[in-house]
């Protein structure tokens, strides 16, 4: 993967400096990320507010990906990119002044700000992957998506946990305001490297009706919404599901902190490992997403019974290498079955499906780990939502055989 990677981004002018600006702003991201999850866990607030957490860094991802998907039929793709990068740049006001004031409602706003601008670009940048790579370079997007993770994760989240202890939120949030402009500047690099044809395909978007979609195509529609339906749960609960890693003390917040740390690096290194000549197959097969579903579940139902820190880590690392397996089959799938004019309002509608699910899943859980437990909620509604996805792509399964005899 990172042989076919390298090849393409030599060959692709526009692509080095879009690819640097996302991994750029990716870092500031990383480190807003930290100093809000770290000030919630510092304010003791519960369990339910950190599930509120997660859907807030998500969910206005719907209202994000509407707009997105009309900016798609009028504007330039990179043009919506960077009014996204300059509106997450007018954003960081709401977790500056979180931080000076203590509020847990502000803190909650700046991760609807970023889900916001990111379901606003998707479609775009989505739109620019399918127009601007060959069928053979698709796999490169969802390793492109995994490198914008390393920024997140191994610079952003790394360096945001190793600099809490040294330096207040206000110069990590500086950091951050730095990092939005550097993107910003690079957008406008790579928009000036681009052709007509980025510009000619978003003018021409043709309308999507699930009613006249292949089997093929609503089955990569959904899947998207049914990782979300097994995935969420586990994740909003994450940080309630290792013993006493919501206490108030120093080590403890450490501890909560280092289990996100590790999600997003396991959702890192899961691209990584598939090959990429085998994504058009393993895209349409139903054994990988399962079996990588049932791993991910297995994992996070072992974590509350994990004797040490270290085993919990390791649980968590291995169920989102699995999980982003997922994910980026997924992202494949939609972009290789659907024509260039339909990417973006296939993509926007497959977010919104995920979004939705996530929002209800996760909440759901949230509330539901006040009266049964953290455990309790993962076992009853990832179950639920694994039970779902096998019974579904079953039957998307027997379609695909109807459609090819």
């Amino acid at each position: 993967m990172i042989r076919i990677l390298l090849h393409t981004m030599a060959n692709k002018p526009w692509l080095r400096p879009l690819a640097l600006a996302f991994l750029i702003s990716s870092i500031g991201n990383g480190l807003t990320w930290i100093v809000v999850f770290g000030e919630l866990i510092r304010l003791s607030a519960p369990v339910a507010s950190l599930a509120l957490a997660y859907v807030l860094s998500t969910v206005p991802g719907l209202l994000g990906s509407i707009l997105g998907e009309r900016f798609c039929q009028r504007l330039s793709p990179f043009t919506i990119l960077i009014l996204g990068e300059g509106l997450g740049l007018i954003g960081l006001a709401a977790p500056f002044y979180a931080v000076a004031i203590d509020s847990i409602p502000l803190l909650l706003i700046a991760q609807a700000v970023g889900a916001f601008t990111t379901g606003m670009t998707f479609p775009a940048l989505s739109q620019l992957f399918k127009t601007g790579l060959s069928e053979e370079e698709l796999p490169v997007a969802t390793t492109l998506e995994s490198m914008i993770f390393a920024g997140n994760v191994l610079c952003g989240m790394g360096l945001g946990l190793v600099l809490r202890g040294y330096m207040s939120a206000t110069y990590l949030l500086l950091i951050d305001l730095l990092s939005f402009t550097a993107a910003l500047i690079l957008l406008g690099r790579a928009k000036t490297r681009v052709g007509a044809p980025f510009v000619e395909h978003v003018r021409g978007l043709s309308p999507l009706r699930w009613q006249t979609l292949t089997p093929s195509q609503r089955r990569a529609m959904l899947l998207l919404p049914l990782l979300a339906a097994a995935g969420a749960p586990a994740m909003a609960l994450l940080p309630g599901l290792a013993p006493g890693a919501l206490s108030s003390g120093s080590s403890e917040q450490t501890t909560a902190l280092t289990l996100l740390f590790t999600r997003s690096l396991g959702q890192l290194i899961g691209p990584l490992l598939l090959n990429p000549t085998r994504f058009e197959k393993n895209s349409s097969s139903n054994g990988l997403p399962i079996g990588c579903l049932a791993i991910f579940l297995l994992c996070y139902g072992l974590i509350p019974f994990a004797p040490w820190p270290a085993v919990a880590l390791a649980l968590v690392f291995v169920a989102h290498i699995f999980s982003n397996v997922v994910f980026s089959l997924a992202v494949y799938a939609l972009l290789r079955n659907f024509e260039r004019q339909q990417v973006p309002a296939a993509i926007a509608r497959s977010y919104r499906r995920q979004m939705a699910v996530s929002a209800i899943v996760s909440l759901g859980a949230g509330y539901c780990a006040e009266a049964i437990g953290a455990a309790g909620s993962l076992y009853l509604f990832s179950g639920t939502g694994f039970i779902l996805s096998v019974a579904l792509l079953a039957i998307g399964k027997a379609s695909l055989r109807s459609e090819r005899a």
